[in-house]
């Protein structure tokens, strides 16, 4: 372990510059390869455990743990083109066995970690891990010591065998040269909206990527600190290989750390005296909310140069909210920056610029009735839209209509991307290829708009609710019923059924209110608050605790699936019988 001043004057070395102009690698391989040869005891990466101080891994221990690794996996059968699940916390571990896994010819297929043994999170977890490893087409499940009973558990149903990579005896060291068109990662969605499809990412992909997310926030002298899970796209390939790939010092910090502790991510910005760093909305609420000032008492966050904000809907006013709080501390206004990826495209798609933040309103019956967004005067019958940037260097957007027809300038429809990025189509499903890709270009299956060449998003295309002939986004009214006191913030969700004898809008929302009372001033509030801004109030909102909203691994609401739970009667809903507190006993 290293003190910070030990770790800042690493990330600020000479040899550190040096570094970053060596020629840029074709493979993943090679991105570790070189340095590990050119400047072995270099650190690649950090592990911060606690946002203090931070343990290095350095160049060459990097490269070697994975020629380690890589004899480990092919003495345990895996040969080229394999696929190898890999669950594995935020540790040195993962990342040896990453490349391990890569060195020895296989595929990694990054999956979470088991959750805590409650019964039904163990069940849907092991329902995950049987599906993605079928879909896969994986025989192996490689793991730390710690996971390796609860692991071995969850596959007894399936044809999957766990390795422990950490006390395996290794079997000599191996080499795969794989070529920048091989499969480098099988990245699975998020499930958000549908079952979680692989998405096969050669090294050209990730490794363009890497480079047009580099170019656009001047990774040159810059630190990241990340504490975002290695299984979801955002945290492996928008901070760790990125990361990697750029030769710049990156400080990675446990998952349950930030969400027990959300100070811990500010003290680690400042300590480490980070440039950059990434997160969805959610966290800028959730370190609004929970990451007091009095216990960041000499912390600065002054250094601070770029914080992505992505993998969900930006809601601007928790944006303001981060900057306004922890502006007392340094933190500059304007450093929040909303950005637009998705899995099929690698990772990054549009990135707002730099101290860009353009909120664009529009004229809500025009967006409803004729799918145009007017710019209109703020006011009650409008819609506020934040831009996410314009197309990274090698990406292309373009909004396309139901048959297919390129849409001008603010008219609704569906995002397309293409680039060098882009997936060549789902693994294993050649029908939802198909569908996806047409002439190069992804269907995304997000809405959304151009103008000025800014993307502005509306919400999902399968999501979209119709109501008396005018189209509403389940986004715009989750964010009005998220404003209602007494509405968990982020913890809401909004779908239609469109199959009943009228369409429906349902709203489920979490709430800690318990008394009926409470209960039905909330509901209240919400129908209100809905007519005001819609002109129609829910047909039915249905109340539920904490956690009663079913979420991705990556904490994405999952309203399909939130969707079937009310149509099987299967939500939590919070009984509205109590008219006073329960009597102590």
């Amino acid at each position: 372990m290293i003190a910070v001043d030990e770790a800042s004057t690493v990330i600020e070395s000479e040899r550190r510059r040096a570094l970053w102009h060596e020629p840029r690698a074709t493979t993943l391989l090679e991105a570790i390869a070189v340095p590990s040869e050119r400047y072995p005891d270099l650190p690649a990466l950090f592990v911060s455990i606690d946002g203090r101080s931070a343990d290095p891994l350095s160049w060459s221990a990097l490269w070697d743990g994975a020629l380690r690794q890589a004899g480990r996996l092919h003495a345990a059968g895996v040969r080229a083109g394999d696929p190898v699940l890999l669950a594995a916390p935020t540790s040195f571990t993962f990342f040896t066995a990453f490349f391990g896994i890569l060195a020895a010819g296989g595929v990694p297929v990054p999956i979470a970690t088991p959750p805590s043994l409650n019964a039904a999170r163990l069940t849907w977890y092991r329902e995950l891990v049987s599906g993605i490893a079928a879909d896969a087409g994986a025989r192996l499940l490689a793991t730390t010591t710690r996971f390796v009973d609860v692991l071995e558990t969850v596959a007894a149903s399936t044809a999957l065998r766990v390795l422990d990579v950490e006390s395996q005896p290794a079997a000599g060291e191996r080499i795969h040269n794989p070529s920048a068109g091989d499969c480098a990662l099988l990245q699975y969605t998020s499930g958000s909206t549908s079952r979680p499809k692989g998405v096969p990412l050669t090294h050209a992909n990730i490794i363009a990527n890497a480079a047009c997310i580099a170019g656009a926030i001047a990774f040159e002298s810059s630190a990241c600190v990340s504490w975002l899970p290695l299984h979801h796209d955002m945290g492996l390939i928008g901070a760790a290989l990125t990361g990697l790939y750029s030769r710049v010092p990156i400080v990675l910090m446990p998952t349950t750390l930030f969400v027990k502790e959300p100070t811990a991510w500010l003290r680690a910005i400042g300590r480490f005296r980070a440039t950059i760093t990434l997160a969805p909305n959610f966290a800028f609420a959730h370190a609004v909310r929970h990451a007091p000032l009095d216990q960041l008492s000499g912390v600065s966050l002054a250094s601070l140069r770029t914080a992505l904000n992505g993998a969900e809907p930006v809601d601007v006013a928790a944006v303001e909210a981060f900057e306004e709080k922890f502006g007392a501390i340094g933190l500059r206004r304007g450093i929040v920056r909303p950005v637009y990826g998705l899995a099929e495209s690698a990772l990054a798609v549009t990135f707002a610029d730099e101290g860009e933040r353009i909120v664009d309103i529009v004229d809500a019956d025009r967006l409803e009735n004729d799918a145009s967004a007017v710019p209109a005067p703020s006011g009650e019958r409008t819609r506020r839209f934040i831009s996410v940037g314009r197309p990274l260097a090698t990406q292309r957007v373009q909004i396309i209509d139901d048959a297919g027809e390129v849409c001008p300038e603010r008219m609704l429809g569906e995002v397309t991307v293409s680039g060098p990025s882009v997936m060549h189509g789902y693994h294993n499903r050649p029908e939802e290829t198909a569908l996806a890709m047409k002439d190069g270009w992804l269907r995304t299956g997000d809405l959304g708009y151009l103008a000025d060449g800014r993307l502005y998003l509306t919400g999902r295309l399968k999501d979209l609710i119709i109501r008396h002939g005018r189209n509403y986004h389940p986004p715009d009214i989750e964010m009005v019923v998220g404003s209602v006191e007494g509405v968990i913030r982020g913890a809401s969700v909004a779908f239609g059924l469109h199959d009943a004898v009228d369409p429906l809008v349902i709203v489920v929302v979490e709430t800690r209110a318990r008394l009926a009372d409470e209960l039905e001033l909330l509901t209240r509030r919400i129908r209100e608050r809905c007519h005001s801004a819609f002109l129609f109030g829910p047909d039915e909102i249905c109340l539920v605790p904490v956690g009663g909203i079913p979420r991705t691994t990556s904490g994405k609401v999952r309203r399909q699936e939130c969707r079937q739970l009310y149509l099987s009667a299967a939500l939590p809903l919070i009984p509205r019988l109590l008219d006073a507190p329960p009597a102590l006993q």
